[in-house]
């Protein structure tokens, strides 16, 4: 799993539809309305990225998916707002911290 941070504009979001494009993985957003920004900034930045997703549209046929801001989207599912999580730091995790590049 790939874990990428920084403040905001730092780049997450280019990021992580450059990897949705580079491995033909979609992105699981809260909204349908996230969906088309997603393909609006996509498009923008030149990437060909499989179509995002919601929850609704997530099926047994999808087998990985990246998140953009996992706090919007689990917020959204828990319909509540997300005061924290834990991450376990095992040998797949890759950090990106994109504030110190």
């Amino acid at each position: 799993m790939k874990l990428i941070f920084g403040n905001p504009g730092s780049g997450k979001t280019k990021a992580l539809l450059e990897l949705s494009a580079k491995n033909n993985i979609p992105v699981l957003c809260e909204s349908q309305a996230r969906v088309e920004r997603l393909l609006v900034k996509a498009k923008g930045y030149g990437y060909d990225i499989p179509l995002p997703i919601t929850m609704n549209s997530l099926s047994e046929d999808v087998k990985e998916v990246y998140i953009d801001d996992i706090k919007r989207v689990l917020d959204a599912v828990l319909h509540t707002s997300l005061a924290g999580i834990t991450v376990n730091s095992d040998e797949d995790l890759e950090v990106v911290d994109l504030d110190k590049r």
